[in-house]
């Protein structure tokens, strides 16, 4: 995944652009070297160790921010020291949005050095299939001042036979031809948006001990110097056959208290952590909540549709309860699906509440209350009378403790205002919500397609003609899209410079947009479009607002992006009126239909009976579309061509948003820049990254 930048905590109100916080005028610290070994395991985590050499030139330094480590991660206590004058400190590490603060004691004084270690796991998987590679798509962090010289050597379980081992240790093109070892262009150190390569580059074995066995295929790469902000970008790949066989299928995990003890009418929080502890990704992720009777639920859903959950990350809710004034043990259960898996695998969880009634006292407190404010009252007026009457004649005068009551004011600074939805279209809102490119450009297709602008002449592989007439205007990206096709086939660098467009007009939109209310919004859309089809009594007017309604645009845009459009679909198809004919396909699509080999325009004819061919006709539309976005797939995600052509698609669009999103305290300020580095261009390295850096020395 795209690594290496979180927002540092100090910066959090600064501009965008702004460079990260500087050590005090009495510190100053050199950066000597930073040495980054990344093991990589054969279930595609990665073991990661930081070794970090600082020199105080004057003052002291105790303590720092590791900040960019993106992937998600545990770090590990044997690895968390520092070493000062041979002796051994162990590190006092406190967990931060996007990495951890360290610091330790004694501190080091002046004109002394100090190596600082940090390790930790990955709990996600980091290398991603590409068809039959494995792509490695990270960073190591960033930092606010030029560091002298820094190394990253990624180790892979990759064994090398002797005879592929040079007596330097290098590996020979036997070796790299073995590992499947290719480097793609946009390899190299990046600063805004310009690249340089490495200074130095090898591929070498490990361990370098001659006589050590096995000795691994690595990769080492160094800067030297490492330039302040300087983003060190490693991408290559490998052969997928050596991680394919421990790629675990997805599980579900949750973290949660066993049981709480709560007062009656009082409320308290239930905090439910749901995971997926295996490496495949889970779809369409719900938690469900069973709440028993005397507990009233005031914040949260019985129902929360997560949606896709990724190998190793999680979510967190949290839900309000008020119990009722009865003692007892109640159970709230709380059920997580998943449609990835069967219901023998989803998980179940209870937490039991134990309920203490409130009994009121004998004497309301309120008695008591009023009793002693008559005599409380009673005092303070006797006294009153005794402090005039004894200075007869005073009068108060009014001075500066007397003056008119300000209360206080909290000024709360934010990019984003809440509440605000960006006014998108149906594709851009796709983008927004971190559709994947294949789907975004398939559905440009369709429509173009409707349009009369292109025609689909093959699916596998992917052929498209341009017919030089049109039935309606395009919008930029579809005019974008016609003008990529050459020779009847997609042209990768346009499609890349399509997906930059509507990145850009996307940020331009959404800048000051609330993220969570624009999502909102588009999911709410998305089920509005199908509530709208299912209002129609007919399957043919169904059938007329699916290919051609409007709603908030093209119908069928949001129809699509609802992640339950195969079942809504049949579900909205599957019980014909009496007397009814099967639905009609309109011709464009039936046209795309005979491409794919999904023919449309006999079924009718040929099955006799209406719901029979209703059902295989619905089956066929799903199909069809299903073909178009996997071939469409093929030309953006095949690994080999963006580097044989030097394009710049990126292949980890999900995993960066999802990288990205899962920090919030980058989130609100850097949502659009994030979605520009999803499209693998200069934004990802001078928007985002620049306002997040490790560094700040305390």
């Amino acid at each position: 995944m795209l690594g290496s930048v979180v927002v540092l905590s100090a910066l959090l109100l600064m501009p965008l652009f702004s460079t990260a916080a500087v050590p005090s005028q009495s510190s100053v610290v050199n950066i000597d070297g930073v040495f980054v070994d990344v093991v990589v395991l054969l279930n595609g985590r990665i073991n990661v160790t930081y070794w970090m050499n600082f020199s105080v030139i004057s003052g002291s330094l105790g303590g720092f921010d590791l900040l960019g480590i993106q992937e998600s991660n545990a770090y590990d206590p044997d690895r968390a020291y520092v070493q000062m004058d041979g002796t051994k400190y162990s590190l006092i590490v406190t967990t931060k949005s996007g990495g951890y603060g360290l610091d330790w004691t004694p501190r080091t004084e002046s004109g002394k050095t100090v190596t600082v270690v940090f390790g930790y796991f990955s709990t996600s998987r980091i290398i991603q299939q590409t068809l039959d590679l494995g792509v490695f798509n990270w960073a190591p962090v960033q930092w606010f001042q030029t560091v002298d010289i820094e190394n990253v050597r990624v180790i892979y379980p990759i064994v090398m036979q002797p005879s592929w081992i040079s007596g330097e240790g290098g590996i020979t093109q036997e070796g790299a031809n073995y590992s499947g070892y290719v480097v793609d262009s946009r390899q190299g150190i990046w600063s805004g948006g310009s690249e340089r390569s490495y200074d130095s580059y090898s591929l070498l074995a490990y361990p370098s001990n001659p006589l050590a066995s096995p000795r691994n295929f690595s990769v080492s790469l160094t800067a030297n110097p490492a330039n302040t902000e300087e983003h060190l970008r490693i991408f290559h790949y490998t052969n997928w056959s050596f991680y394919a066989p421990y790629v675990q299928p997805g599980a579900l995990w949750s973290d949660a208290v066993n049981y709480i003890d709560a007062q009656a009418n009082i409320p308290f929080n239930v905090d439910f952590g749901v995971y997926n502890i295996g490496d495949a990704d889970l779809q369409d992720v719900t938690v469900s909540v069973a709440v028993p009777i005397n507990l009233t639920m005031t914040s949260g859903e019985v129902s929360t549709f997560l949606g896709a959950l990724v190998g190793g990350e999680g979510q967190f809710l949290t839900y309000e309860f008020v119990p009722a004034n009865v003692p007892a043990i109640l159970p709230v259960t709380f059920q997580v699906s998943s449609s990835s898996l069967n219901a023998s695998e989803w998980l179940v969880f209870t937490v039991n509440v134990y309920v203490t009634e409130y009994i009121p006292p004998l004497i309301p407190p309120s008695a008591w209350i009023l009793g002693f404010g008559v005599l409380a009252f009673a005092g303070i007026a006797y006294y009153g009378y005794k402090k005039v009457t004894s200075h007869y004649g005073a009068r108060w005068e009014p001075d500066e403790t007397t003056g008119v009551y300000k209360k206080p004011e909290i000024a709360i600074q934010t990019l984003g205002t809440p509440g605000t939805i960006a006014e998108l279209d149906p594709v851009e809102s796709a983008f927004f919500v971190n559709e994947s490119r294949q789907k975004i450009v398939s559905m440009i297709l369709m429509s173009c397609v409707k349009k009369g602008a292109l025609r689909v002449l093959s699916v596998d592989p992917l052929k498209v003609s341009v017919t030089g007439i049109q039935l309606e205007e395009l919008t930029y990206y579809e005019q974008m899209l016609v003008d990529a096709v050459v020779d009847d086939e997609f042209d990768a660098e346009k499609l890349d410079d399509l997906v930059e467009r509507l990145a850009d007009e996307v940020q331009k939109k959404s800048w000051q947009a609330d993220f969570e209310a624009t999502k909102a919004e588009h999911e709410k859309l998305a089920e509005g479009a199908w509530e709208e089809l299912q209002s129609n009594p007919t399957i043919d007017a169904r059938s007329d607002y699916y290919f051609s309604g409007s709603y908030h645009g093209w119908a069928w845009y949001w129809l699509y992006m609802s992640p339950h459009h195969d079942t809504y679909i049949h579900d909205s198809f599957s019980h014909p009126e009496s007397g009814a004919a099967p639905p009609q396909v309109p011709t464009w699509f039936g046209d795309i239909s005979t491409a794919t080999g999904q023919a449309i325009s006999d079924i009718g004819r040929a099955v006799g009976d209406v719901g029979q061919a209703t059902a295989q006709i619905i089956s066929n539309v799903a199909s069809t579309i299903g073909k178009v976005v996997e071939n469409v797939g093929k030309i953006i995600t095949e690994p080999l061509k963006p580097i044989l052509e030097g394009t710049s698609r990126c292949v980890q669009h999900d995993a960066c948003h999802s990288a990205c999103v899962s920090h919030d305290a980058c989130h609100s300020a850097c949502h659009s820049a994030c979605h520009s580095a999803c499209v693998c261009h200069s934004a990802c390295h001078s928007a985002c990254h620049s306002a997040c850096v490790s560094g700040g020395f305390r």
